[in-house]
C-alpha cells in the first residue's frame, strides 16, 4: 500500500535513530491515529544476515574446541530470529 494512501502526515525528521534505522511520527489516514513508523536502513537486513552466518560459523569452531559449555550457535540462531520480527 503506498504511503500517502496510508498516512496523512510523516514527520519530516525522524523522532529517533539507531543503528538498524529511524522512527518517525505519522497520523492514519483511516482513523487519525497518531502512530510510530520503523523505517529500517538500506542493505541492513543483507549485512546483518552476513553477520550472523558469520557468527554461525565462529561459534561452530569454538564448539568444536571445546572452549564452551553451551551450545552457543542456538543461542546466535535465537537472538537473530528475534532481530526482524
Amino acid at each position: 500500500m503506498p504511503i500517502d494512501v496510508m498516512f496523512s502526515e510523516i514527520s519530516p525528521e525522524p523522532v529517533a535513530a539507531a543503528s538498524l534505522g529511524q522512527v518517525y511520527q505519522a497520523r492514519l489516514r483511516s482513523t487519525g491515529e497518531v502512530v510510530a513508523v520503523k523505517v529500517q536502513r538500506p542493505g541492513v537486513q543483507s549485512a546483518i544476515s552476513l553477520d550472523i552466518l558469520i557468527l554461525r560459523y565462529l561459534s561452530g569452531l569454538i564448539k568444536k574446541a571445546g572452549k564452551l559449555n553451551t551450545d552457543l550457535q542456538a543461542v546466535v540462531d535465537e537472538w537473530a530470529s528475534s532481530l526482524f520480527r
